[in-house]
């Protein structure tokens, strides 16, 4: 599993005003996934506080985090576009993945016929149900009904629309858009869920990115201290 530094989960525990180690640590998982293709890093605050210095860079994702169970205060801004603000709301012992992608709403031009751009939206995506091996699922962020290939297979999805890849072994892979590779599996994973999120900035231009997706637990080095 991928977590961020131990110097950000620190800073993030105080930030959140986290009781000491000694007390029994109510927490949960989150992880922040930027899938605005050809777009400036996306500046990301909790509850006030800057998540990442430099934002979160375009089809990338956090990485697992740990966070105080309860509501929190969320803040995304993508320079071109609105920014969006909402709350999480994390559960005790809870995994959840946040996408952040663009949404067009309500008509696509104005009374004067001037582009209306997609707006910042935030989608949560619980974890999914693991036994054993390799699991793939694949999920589109797509505004449009598009056509995808992986290796031999080809899928066919709507905006938030899912398909799992049954054969996947854990293997490398391309994931393609009318010929064009868009992103996929770079070399071979290790056993666990993982989901293939596509995201696209409402021009054409898509891209993917695969992420982690069972439920976590707390790294050994975080165990030793409670």
């Amino acid at each position: 599993m991928k977590f961020l530094p131990k110097a950000i989960v620190v800073l993030l525990l105080s930030v959140m005003t986290m009781n000491v180690w000694s007390e029994e640590l109510e927490h949960g998982f989150l992880n922040l996934a930027n899938m605005v293709p050809n777009a400036a890093a996306c500046k990301v605050t909790i509850d006030g506080k800057d998540l990442m210095p430099g934002g979160l860079k375009s089809i990338q994702s956090t990485g697992w985090f740990i966070v105080p169970k309860g509501l929190h205060q969320l803040s995304l801004e993508i320079e071109g576009y609105k920014s969006a603000k909402g709350s999480v709301n994390i559960d005790p012992d809870e995994t959840v993945l946040y996408v952040i992608f663009l949404q067009q709403i309500g008509e696509k031009k104005d009374a004067n016929g001037k582009e209306r751009p997609p707006e910042i939206r935030i989608k949560r995506c619980a974890p999914q149900p693991y036994e054993k091996g390799h699991k793939l699922q694949v999920m589109s962020f797509c505004p449009e009904p598009e056509t995808f290939q992986i290796g031999s297979q080809q899928i066919n999805l709507e905006l938030f629309g899912t398909q799992d890849m049954t054969t996947w072994n854990g293997g490398a892979f391309d994931i393609m858009q009318k010929n064009k590779v868009i992103g996929g599996c770079p070399d071979a994973q290790e056993k666990g869920a993982y989901i293939l999120l596509i995201g696209s900035n409402h021009k054409r231009t898509c891209a993917a990115l695969l992420v982690r997706s069972e439920k976590q637990q707390l790294p050994p080095w975080m165990k030793d201290k409670r």
